[in-house]
């Protein structure tokens, strides 16, 4: 009877106090997670047998409304966490997720329309035209002319031959020249005096990004691009080639082009200098599966960091894990300026060690407040709003193509009185929210990193959030999926050089393909000048050839 008698006085007690929150009067008839139906029913038997009705209706209510409560927090929870596509983050959407909330629209929604005009009809306001696109200008045109037959060039009536009034283009159309495999044979010329025959001359055959190699020079740069840009496997390339006949292996393959991205180390190390002494400088990491041997799972996880220089550089780093002491290392003997990053601890040595002025990413400031409107807490919707405010200003900034003292402008006029609101809610929030909550999680983050996700405001060069970054990392984690993992340790730091090379010639507006087929050939022609091989010199003659090509 211990058991029944101690739910029997906490069912008393909370009749009597008649609490509105059913949590804490909860009779310990059971356990709501894992219910005894046993002990209910002796419960329910001895209640009745001493009369005590109301007290037992109180018990078996507040035992329901319990398990009530933890079936709906399970059900918020499974909710966000099996969604098939990526959530939307858009404000309409999210206050849509709130059950039974009437809210204040956000910030993003339409403006209401005027009560004298009809209203619209459904689609969008600018339709787009359906009419055919009109197909880039730099595309090498290819006739296919439809002539006459020859039976009807000939007039009946005049008995003389037709002559052409005009040959008109009627349509043009989107095609491509399927590739196709070749064998590029190398002949050596070799001259000799005809009166003495002593003087002879053999052409230099020129380096070659293998020795003795089988692979041609356009294989792997289209290999290198497809692999590291496209996510293709080698074994996918190996088996298209077999597939017509090409006895291609994937080993061999991926050693060759190992080999081609050790030529492009000097200009690695020159995009490694220039995003470390950059002005503005933003960092963000994932992981990286490499196979290990040594390793219980023969597989371990290391560490690709991508580090951003004045929005033009792109360096991507491998390190053996994500520990801090390998950033360090990066960092050392150097001092940072102003330094876009998240909030991890990991990051705490671009202050402590190399001196930056560290930003933060709202973006992540944000998410909390996104996770928690996902499952239901209505409260943090007006912080959601105050954020609209912050990321408008600099969308607007960002659509007028204004300067970095006219962006700066800006967040002084615009963004700080939103700012001051946005501190003025967390203030006010914190008191009333519980800390271990989704929402008072974010709200202890908000205070934790306010300085940093606040210095926009006094650093023109700091940018609002750590995204573009971060999109740089989306591409590699989505390809990882692919690859599964890299071989080893040297597979992982020719996997960071290639894409360091790509990702900043995207930077930069010019194709990878085009930059790395182009430089390899100055490579192997012996050029010693690192500055006619950097992707910026690139650019440069890009821009100078391109007034001459659109006369």
């Amino acid at each position: 009877m211990g058991q029944v008698d101690c739910a029997f006085h906490h069912a008393r007690a909370a009749a009597k106090r008649r609490s509105p929150c059913p949590l804490r009067a909860t009779p310990s008839i059971t356990s709501a997670v894992d219910p005894d139906l046993g002990a209910v029913r002796k419960f329910i038997t001895d209640m009745i047998a001493q009369g005590a009705v109301a007290a037992l209706v109180t018990a078996i209510v507040a035992l329901l409304v319990r398990m009530r409560d933890l079936n709906v927090e399970l059900m918020r929870k499974l909710a966000s966490k099996s969604r098939k596509r990526p959530p939307n983050e858009a404000m309409r959407r999210l206050q849509m997720e709130l059950p039974l909330l009437c809210t204040p629209p956000a910030n993003d929604t339409k403006p209401a329309a005027p009560a004298d005009n009809k209203p619209n009809k459904r689609g969008a306001k600018k339709p787009t035209p359906h009419a055919r696109p009109k197909l880039p200008a730099h595309l090498p045109r290819v006739p296919n002319v439809l002539l006459v037959p020859q039976e009807q060039r000939h007039c009946p009536r005049c008995d003389v031959e037709l002559g052409r009034v005009c040959l008109k283009t009627t349509a043009e159309k989107l095609d491509v020249r399927p590739s196709e495999f070749i064998v590029s044979q190398t002949q050596v010329e070799t001259c000799a005096c005809p009166k003495c025959h002593q003087y002879v001359v053999t052409a230099d055959k020129g380096d070659q990004v293998l020795d003795r190699g089988i692979l041609g020079d356009e294989l792997l740069v289209q290999a290198l691009v497809d692999h590291y840009q496209d996510a293709v496997p080698f074994e996918r390339m190996q088996r298209n080639a077999r597939a017509e006949g090409v006895p291609l292996a994937a080993n061999t393959l991926a050693s060759s082009v190992g080999k081609l991205i050790d030529l492009f180390d000097p200009i690695v190390g020159h995009i490694r200098e220039r995003c470390l002494s950059s002005r503005f400088t933003a960092l963000d990491a994932t992981g990286m599966p490499v196979l290990d041997p040594l390793h219980p799972l023969g597989i371990k996880t290391g560490a690709l960091w991508l580090i951003e220089g004045d929005h033009r550089y792109a360096c991507f780093l491998y390190a053996p894990s994500g520990h801090a002491t390998h950033l360090k290392k990066f960092f050392e003997g150097r001092t940072l300026g102003s330094v876009m990053c998240d909030g991890s601890p990991t990051n705490n040595c671009v202050e402590k060690d190399a001196g930056g002025r560290r930003g933060g990413c709202n973006a992540h400031g944000r998410r909390g407040l996104v996770e928690a409107v996902r499952i239901g807490d209505a409260r943090a919707v007006a912080g959601l709003e105050l954020y609209g405010k912050l990321f408008h200003v600099d969308a607007e900034s960002k659509r007028l193509g204004e300067s970095l003292e006219q962006r700066f402008e800006r967040r002084q006029r615009d963004s700080a009185p939103a700012v001051a609101e946005l501190r003025a809610w967390l203030d006010a929030r914190r008191g009333d929210v519980e800390p271990r909550s989704v929402l008072g999680k974010a709200l202890g983050y908000l205070d934790r990193q306010w300085p940093r996700l606040t210095m926009f405001l006094h650093d023109p060069l700091m940018e609002l959030t750590n995204n573009d970054v971060e999109g740089g990392l989306r591409t590699w984690v989505l390809d990882k999926k692919t690859w599964l993992f890299v071989g080893h340790e040297v597979s992982a730091r020719r996997a960071a050089d290639a894409l360091t090379l790509l990702t900043t010639c995207k930077r930069m507006g010019i194709h990878p393909r085009d930059y790395l087929r182009d430089t390899l050939a100055k490579i192997l022609a012996g050029e010693k000048d690192l500055t006619a091989l950097l992707p910026e010199t690139y650019a440069a003659s890009l821009a100078q050839r391109a007034p001459a090509v659109a006369a």
